[in-house]
């Protein structure tokens, strides 16, 4: 359904973007996209993450909820990652769901 799940979205393209990530941030509610990535760290982050590995057609191929510090995660199918702090209260993605990213006129925000 489109539209059926709009939320804030940065995106993280450079190296230097993916390898901080959600580090060194406070908790918020935006969602974090880091493309291309099939393999992120959670290594000096204080706050849970929901982690979701995306598909080159941005199908939801895992799922991984309240990731605590220290922990590795990839999967080798993955061309980019969704990520977000665990303390959101908005819904998070299922296996095959689908992601996609639009545009956004000035005016619509």
């Amino acid at each position: 359904m489109p539209g059926a799940g709009v939320a804030p979205l940065s995106l993280a393209v450079g190296l230097r973007s993916k390898t901080r990530g959600l580090l060194l941030t406070k908790p918020h509610d935006e969602t974090l996209l880091l493309v291309p990535c099939s393999d992120v760290h959670t290594v000096g982050m204080r706050q849970h993450l929901d982690i979701a590995f995306v598909d080159h057609t941005g199908r939801i191929l895992e799922v991984h909820r309240n990731v605590g510090p220290l922990r590795r995660l990839r999967n080798r199918n993955a061309v980019a990652v969704v990520e977000r702090f665990s303390s959101c209260a908005s819904p998070w993605f299922s296996e095959g769901d689908r992601v996609g990213v639009v545009p956004v006129e000035e005016e619509d925000l």
